[in-house]
């Protein structure tokens, strides 16, 4: 006799999007790209680009939302 196998549980862990909805055109296409002391967040079909300094301690989620913030109110 043997025994019962048991179910193997998977924990899947949330990530990060690496790609995201651009605020001006409505597609999934916008990047953050981060080099040498400056953020460049751009989308990649219509053509909106911002640049920001680099801040230690912020993630690409935050110059995303940054982003958001100056394309709605137009800056």
């Amino acid at each position: 006799m043997g025994r019962r196998k048991r179910k193997v549980i998977r924990v899947v862990k949330k990530r990060l999007p690496k790609v995201y909805t651009c605020p001006n055109c409505g597609y999934v296409a916008v990047r953050v790209v981060v080099k040498k002391g400056k953020v460049t967040v751009s989308c990649g079909r219509c053509g909106e680009k911002k640049e920001y300094e680099f801040e230690k301690g912020l993630d690409p989620i935050d110059y995303y939302n940054r982003f958001v913030d100056d394309v709605s109110k137009g800056a």
